[in-house]
């Protein structure tokens, strides 16, 4: 299977499926990642090993040159359309698209989950979380 890591906004990064060393040796071997000093920075419950967030890169890079390879998993990323987009764009032309959807709504008439504002040149904002992005570190 190999070793998952979960980042998602304002919450510690989240460490899946690393292999057993022995007891207690998952806190040294992430802590090693980034030079813990102190129990706590690294943190174990419910079978989910955890570190903060400023010590994502280092856990990822660290765990990858340990293991081989390490799937990431990131949470937090904004899809944005324009309402000239969805609303007056014709679908096929949607590759001439220059709304941060990127033609994916053009034209379709139907907006993201939240739509806000509505006095710029291209109308109203609408905006959606984005799917999570998985990519594996080698």
């Amino acid at each position: 299977m190999g070793v998952t890591v979960t980042i998602r906004p304002k919450r510690r990064t989240e460490i899946r499926d690393m292999p057993f060393e022995g007891n207690g040796k998952g806190y040294s071997i992430l802590g090693d990642t980034f030079g813990a000093s102190r129990r706590g920075q690294v943190e174990y419950a419910r079978g989910v090993w955890s570190v903060s967030r400023s010590h994502t890169n280092e856990v990822i890079l660290g765990l990858a040159a340990r293991y081989g390879r390490v799937k990431v998993i990131q949470y937090g990323g904004v899809e944005k359309c324009v309402e000239a987009c969805w609303k007056k764009g014709k679908q096929d032309n949607a590759w001439l698209c220059e709304c941060a959807c990127a033609g994916k709504n053009h034209g379709s008439g139907v907006p993201y989950a939240v739509t806000v504002g509505g006095g710029s040149p291209g109308g109203a904002l609408s905006v959606q979380a984005s799917e999570p992005r998985e990519f594996y570190v080698p």
